[in-house]
């Protein structure tokens, strides 16, 4: 699946990865992401209405960075409300669409209390 998909599909009792306090998020990549998976869940979060179906969402949220650029109201996040320019606004566009379309795999592991999201580098 796609880190999109993760974080607005894995659930545990019915609350999403990033609403479960007690768990922590850990990541096996080899390639860095540009943002954190906080930062991206916050972002997702924004554009997104958890566990809807693909037609009800705008998915060009997570997939067009030129749509991002010119649509997404950065000021809904304190991590992206410092991009005033617009070459700031492409920058943090091609960034979180490069982040969210990574393959990858979840594992839950509730007696660690984790989730371990793994990369497909």
């Amino acid at each position: 699946m796609k880190l999109y998909q993760a974080l607005t599909q894995v659930t545990v009792d019915d609350a999403m990865i990033d609403d479960v306090t007690n768990f922590k998020i850990t990541t096996e990549l080899q390639t860095p992401l540009h943002f954190t998976p906080r930062q991206i869940y916050h972002y997702i979060d924004s554009v997104l209405k958890p566990g809807a179906h693909h037609d009800e969402n705008n998915l060009r949220f997570v997939t067009d960075a030129s749509f991002i650029a010119a649509n997404y109201d950065y000021q809904k996040n304190d991590f992206t409300a410092n991009a005033k320019a617009f070459d700031d606004k492409v920058a943090f566009a091609q960034r979180i669409t490069l982040d969210l379309n990574r393959h990858c795999s979840v594992n839950v592991y509730p007696e660690k209390k984790e989730f371990q999201i793994i990369f497909v580098d």
